[in-house]
């Protein structure tokens, strides 16, 4: 039996670089081929840079076919405007010191329930504005009155004229309710699982297991809060406000009030579903490594779920951009 060298020895007769002519020149081993681990998983992300591909483009083509006027600040979405083009709109925007007389004098010039006045005035509130009430030829009310009234009762108001959008722009309260400052924090923080991802997987290839455990579960973490944040939002639109007519006629931004609607729940519910499954699979990679389940020589699971963590994250990075901001 051949005698095993000392370590950093070759054994005798081992080849050379010099003997085989497909080594690496300047004495530098050649890479290793691709694992199936790392194919397979590049041909998945082909097939998700596809996907998301084909609903962020039929996002921007649903936006740029979207007639002029299909969102007001004075109408629910999809309302025939035609001979409305002169109708005003009381808009609140804080009640002021005496909100249960605001109250009352909205109910009595609109007819809406005390309730959803309440809702409204909550709205403004919160949101900075709210109509209460609409003249149209339609529905004839005392703007001028009520305007007078609750201004007499301390109250900001303000009377605005009609104004039409194809697409709900940004920060138009109004016709938009999604709040851009709170998803920019959130889009803050999944760029932060990035990085501990990133230090997740350095951590492992130093062959410092107790560093990947805490990474990734700070990265699992960020993604729950992430996730969580994202939860907290949908609540908001779908029951936690009582939105302005331009928004959904209902009071609550739900898929169907507006293609805007289904077209934001179904970008961002996708891409929720793709980070719930990666905080799935990261917690499952944690949890064996605890057991030390992974090594220096031996992480292929960590690196690939990074690589899906990243991907996951420059998609909503992209989402955000064309559903948020423009």
């Amino acid at each position: 039996m051949a005698e095993t060298p000392p370590f950093g020895e070759e054994p005798t007769g081992a080849p050379h670089d010099h003997d085989h002519p497909s080594a690496a020149h300047a004495g530098h081993p050649s890479p290793p081929p691709a694992t199936p681990g790392k194919v397979a998983l590049w041909l998945f992300l082909a097939t998700e840079v596809m996907f998301f591909t084909g609903l962020i483009g039929s996002y921007v083509v649903l936006r740029a076919g979207s007639p002029p006027a299909s969102y007001s600040n004075l109408f629910s979405p999809g309302t025939d405007l035609t001979n409305r083009q002169d109708a005003q709109g009381v808009v609140l925007i804080q009640a002021g010191p005496d909100e249960e007389a605001v109250v009352e004098a909205i109910h009595n010039a609109s007819g809406t329930p005390i309730e959803e006045v309440e809702h409204l005035v909550e709205t403004a509130h919160d949101l900075g504005a709210a109509v209460v009430l609409v003249d149209s030829p339609y529905s004839p009310a005392d703007v001028g009155d009520l305007y007078r009234r609750l201004q007499a009762l301390g109250a900001e108001v303000r009377i605005d004229g009609l104004e039409t959008f194809s697409w709900p722009e940004p920060y138009q309260m109004l016709v938009n309710p999604l709040s851009i400052d709170l998803t920019a924090i959130n889009t803050f923080i999944l760029i932060c699982s990035s990085v501990t991802m990133v230090l997740a997987l350095a951590a492992i290839q130093r062959g410092d297991k107790v560093r990947l455990s805490l990474w990734l579960l700070a990265t699992i973490l960020i993604g729950s809060v992430f996730l969580s944040i994202q939860v907290y939002e949908y609540y908001q639109l779908m029951f936690g406000h009582h939105y302005s007519v331009g928004i959904s006629e209902t009071g609550h931004f739900r898929p169907s009030v507006s293609l805007f609607a289904s077209a934001f729940f179904t970008m961002t519910g996708f891409h929720g579903a793709h980070v719930t499954g990666g905080v799935i699979a990261l917690t499952i990679i944690w949890l064996r490594s605890l057991f030390g389940g992974y090594t220096q020589q031996n992480h292929a699971s960590v690196e690939l779920a990074g690589l899906y963590w990243h991907f996951v994250d420059l998609v909503w990075i992209i989402l955000f951009t064309v559903v948020y901001l423009i």
